[in-house]
């Protein structure tokens, strides 16, 4: 767009134009889409240049991820940035209808944007937590306690699991595994490792279980699935729920369609 076009957006979002004008540029937004996004983009930059509007996060529906946001935003780093936009905004305002407007458009622009994806960043890192939250369930895991009646190990490590006493739980879990052949043990297992944030360790928890020959071992597929929706890794989280479709006896068949489907 040449310099002309640029006046013409100036004048109209400070209120420059004759109401003929407006009408005509408005018109003319109507049949050029690429005016319309430069309006827009242009409308944005004035809107956050704006101390008291300083990135809205109306649009931001997850209460975690406006919550991270607003942090940063009071951050000395975030402050520091509106500080050198507020800065530039007035060092440019006595040139509006410059060539360099365009120049200062294109900064505040790559500024905005780089504020607008750490927004979205968040934004998707809690809205990972909130599917694995919907997602996980211990109703999932294997009943094991009447099994486990006379057994010590095994009674501890449930008792440990359901304080949530993970280290513990681990500890009983392989002690009992070591005179017991249970593959459904190591779903305990890899569950207590990822709550401990050992991702590693939960994933060969479960590949124990689905190179087992238990009748629950596709259970390890679901498993991993989540593991790997907690790390965001939707690469990996992708192969896993195709497995689990590939065959309709698998376990959580009709979840994990549905689950492809929310991170498409």
């Amino acid at each position: 767009m040449d310099e002309e076009i640029y006046k013409k957006i100036e004048a109209y979002l400070c209120g420059y134009m004759t109401s003929e004008e407006q009408e005509q540029f408005e018109l003319m937004m109507s049949k050029d889409m690429e005016l319309k996004k430069e309006v827009n983009l242009a409308n944005e930059i004035n809107h956050h240049l704006n101390k008291e509007s300083w990135l809205s996060l109306k649009g931001t529906k997850n209460k975690q991820a406006r919550n991270d946001i607003e942090d940063y935003i009071k951050s000395n780093e975030a402050t520091e940035i509106k500080s050198n936009i507020s800065t530039a905004g007035k060092r440019y305002k006595k040139s509006q209808y410059s060539l360099r407007r365009r120049i200062f458009i294109t900064s505040i622009a790559g500024i905005f944007t780089i504020v607008l994806l750490s927004a979205i960043f968040l934004n998707q890192n809690s809205s990972t937590t909130d599917l694995y939250s919907k997602y996980y369930t211990e109703n999932d895991l294997p009943s094991i306690v009447k099994r486990g009646s006379q057994n010590e190990f095994l009674n501890n490590g449930i008792i440990a699991f359901k304080a949530k006493k993970y280290e513990k739980a681990i500890t009983f879990f392989e002690d009992y595994l070591k005179e017991n052949n249970d593959p459904l043990i190591y779903s305990y297992i890899g569950i207590s490792y990822l709550e401990l944030d050992k991702t590693k360790d939960a994933l060969s928890s479960f590949d124990k279980l689905l190179h087992s020959v238990s009748l629950d071992k596709s259970k390890a597929l679901w498993y991993k699935s989540l593991i790997y929706l907690r790390m965001n890794d939707k690469v990996e989280l992708k192969k896993t729920l195709s497995s689990i479709i590939s065959d309709s006896t698998n376990f959580n068949y009709n979840k994990a369609k549905e689950l492809l489907l929310v991170i498409d």
